[in-house]
Parts: C-alpha cells; structure tokens; sequence
C-alpha cells in the first residue's frame, strides 16, 4: 500500500513540476528516483531487526 502512495505521490509532483515549467524529463527523473528509494526501502525492509517476528514476541514470561 506504500508503495502505491508514494507512486501516486511521485507522478503527481511530476505533474506539478512540470506544470510550473520544469522540464518533463527532469521531473520524470525526479519520479523516477523518488520510486527507486521506496522500492529499495520497501525491499531492503524485511532484513531490518525484527522484522520477521510478531509484536510482542520479544522474550519474558
């Protein structure tokens, strides 16, 4: 689902940057690297600490 938004979010900044005289393609880069780092971050999330256990499993009774 974040990873929608922020998709949503980056073509329609491209739409706004480019409507504000900014060049398509420097906008679309634009996008285009803000959807690299969201899917980087989306991807690279399952190796951060405790990621793979649920909420409330962290040892005690």
């Amino acid at each position: 689902m974040g990873l929608a938004l922020t998709a949503t979010l980056a073509f329609c900044l491209w739409i706004f940057l480019w409507a504000i005289g900014v060049k398509g393609f420097d906008g679309m880069l634009i996008t285009l690297v803000i959807l690299v780092i969201a899917g980087t971050i989306k991807s690279l999330g399952k190796f951060l600490p405790g990621a793979g256990r649920p909420r409330g499993s962290d040892g005690g009774w």
